[in-house]
């Protein structure tokens, strides 16, 4: 796709946006990423970042959270652009929140085959869930 300019709307206009810097390199996105606990390692690969999380978050529904903050983040980015709202860490954390429950909630047999197993996931997940967002 052909822009006429494809620098940060939201900090510097100097700034070219990248998804490494939109999700990783942003300060507001580092902060985000600090508030579940997971700290960003100089990497030229956002993957290996991603891979990282994964490690720091030792989980085994890391890639749920990972996904649910990133579209936290994307959702406070779009409110500044459009809506002239200023990113705040309480704001991505409501909608990391509301996004994550979701995900509890989706929880299906695919991903823990017996019952014990899959109480024990929810109850992981619910643990998580309670440590890093409930104030």
């Amino acid at each position: 796709m052909h822009l006429d300019d494809f620098n940060c709307a939201v900090c510097s206009p100097t700034s070219e946006e990248t998804r490494s810097r939109l999700f990783l390199d942003f300060q507001f996105a580092v902060e985000c990423w600090s508030t579940l606990g997971l700290v960003i390692h100089n990497s030229a690969d956002p993957f290996d970042t991603i891979t990282s999380f994964r490690v720091q978050l030792g989980v085994p529904f890391s890639m749920e959270i990972i996904i649910s903050m990133s579209w936290a983040i994307w959702s406070v980015r779009k409110d500044a652009i459009f809506r002239n709202v200023q990113p705040q860490i309480s704001n991505a954390k409501c909608h990391f929140r509301r996004d994550f429950a979701r995900v509890i909630l989706r929880a299906k047999k695919a991903y823990v085959p017996s019952i014990s197993q899959r109480l024990e996931a929810c109850v992981i997940a619910l643990i998580f869930f309670l440590t890093f967002f409930v104030s």
